[in-house]
C-alpha cells in the first residue's frame, strides 16, 4: 500500500470530503526486511503447523520494526495525506490503544515443533478506541502504526490486518477495507474472484488459500464476529483503491 501512497492519499482525500470518516491501519513487512538487510541482518520466519508465517522477532528485529513501521513508513504515509489535503495525524497503536500479550511460538521445522520465548510478536487483548475517537471528533484522520504495547511496556510486532480488524470492531466500522496485491480472493488463482462471500464460507477459503490470503482471512472472520458488517479484500494497487473497493470492487465479506 505504502507503493500506491500518493493515489491513496487522494483518494482518501476525496472521500473524506463527501463526508466519511476514516482510520488508516497500515503494514511495513518490505519496509522492515530492507532495513534489516540493511543492517546485515538475513529475516527469518516462522512457520506454524496450521500453515501460517509469521516474521521472527527478537529484540533486534523489534527495534528495526519500530524504526521502519513506526517512523519510516508511518512518517511517510503521513506526509502524503497532508500533501493531499488530509488532516492525517500518525500514532503508533503502542499510545494507548492496542495492548497486547508477548506469545510463546510454535515453530515447525524439518517435521518438528520447537518452543520460540523470546519472540517480540504479541496477542492482542484488548483495545482502547478512546484517542481515536477523540482525533476523529476534532476531524482528524489517524495513521496508525501496528505496534502494541505490551504488558511490561514493551513495543510488540503484531499483524497489521488483525489490528485493523481489531480496531474495525471497537470503533463499529460500518467497514472494514485489507488491501493487498491482488484483486481479492481467488478460488483458483488467478482465475475465479469470489466477489461476495460470507463468514460461513472462510474455513473453506483458508484450505487452498496462500499464506498471506489465510491471514487476511483470519482478520476479515474476526471483523465480522467483532460486529462489522461488511469487510473487503481488495487491490491497493489501483488508481483508486478505497473508492473502487466501495465501487464492487474485490472480495466483499458479510455476516
Amino acid at each position: 500500500m505504502a507503493d500506491n501512497a500518493a493515489s491513496l492519499a487522494s483518494d482518501i482525500a476525496s472521500l473524506i470530503s463527501s463526508g466519511e470518516k476514516i482510520v488508516l491501519v497500515h503494514g511495513g513487512g518490505p519496509q522492515v526486511t530492507a532495513l534489516e538487510k540493511a543492517f546485515g541482518r538475513e529475516p527469518s520466519y516462522i512457520y506454524s503447523k496450521e500453515g501460517f508465517k509469521s516474521r521472527r522477532t527478537d529484540e533486534k528485529t523489534i527495534q528495526n520494526f519500530v524504526m521502519a513501521v513506526g517512523g519510516g513508513v508511518n512518517t511517510s504515509l503521513t506526509l502524503q495525506l497532508r500533501k493531499a489535503g488530509v488532516n492525517a495525524v500518525g500514532v503508533s497503536a503502542s499510545s494507548g490503544i492496542v495492548f497486547a500479550k508477548r506469545k510463546i511460538l510454535v515453530s515447525v521445522e524439518n517435521g518438528k515443533e520447537k518452543m520460540i520465548r523470546d519472540d517480540y510478536s504479541g496477542k492482542i487483548s484488548r483495545i482502547d478506541a478512546s484517542p481515536l475517537l477523540a482525533l476523529l471528533s476534532q476531524g482528524f484522520v489517524p495513521i496508525v502504526a501496528p505496534i502494541a504495547l505490551g504488558e511490561e511496556f514493551e513495543p510488540l510486532n503484531i499483524d497489521g490486518d488483525r489490528a485493523a480488524a481489531a480496531i474495525a470492531s471497537s470503533l463499529h466500522a460500518e467497514k472494514l477495507m485489507l488491501f493487498t496485491d491482488v484483486e481479492g480472493y481467488f478460488r483458483n488463482f488467478p482465475n475465479d474472484l469470489v466477489q461476495k462471500a460470507a463468514a460461513s464460507d472462510i474455513p473453506i477459503f483458508q484450505k487452498t488459500a496462500s499464506a498471506g490470503m489465510k491471514r487476511k482471512l483470519v482478520a476479515v472472520s474476526e471483523a465480522l464476529t467483532g460486529g462489522v458488517p461488511e469487510v473487503i479484500i481488495c487491490s491497493g494497487l489501483k488508481e483508486k483503491p478505497a473508492s473502487s473497493a466501495l465501487a464492487g470492487s474485490g472480495t466483499h465479506f458479510v455476516k
